[in-house]
């Protein structure tokens, strides 16, 4: 995968193809050491089998509701 890497020696930041385990590598233009960096998301996705009940998206009126009405399309 291709990671983001910042030079502790010359602070330069870079892309490297590199395997998920390894957190540094050697910088491309000064031959220092570069740590990984993190990134936070601002975005997350969440598969539709993310949960696993009813009850973790519906309240108990809630599902109660949503049976009885006729304009929601079930899966098949």
């Amino acid at each position: 995968m291709i990671y983001d890497f910042k030079c502790i020696d010359c602070n330069k930041v870079f892309e490297k193809n590199v395997p998920a385990r390894q957190n540094s590598t050697e910088c491309p233009y000064c031959k220092g050491k570069a740590k990984k960096m993190f990134h936070a998301t601002s975005n997350m996705f969440i598969p539709s089998y993310f949960h696993t009940s009813k009850s973790d998206v519906f309240s108990y009126e809630e599902w109660n509701k949503l049976k009885k009405d006729p304009n929601v399309v079930r899966a098949k």
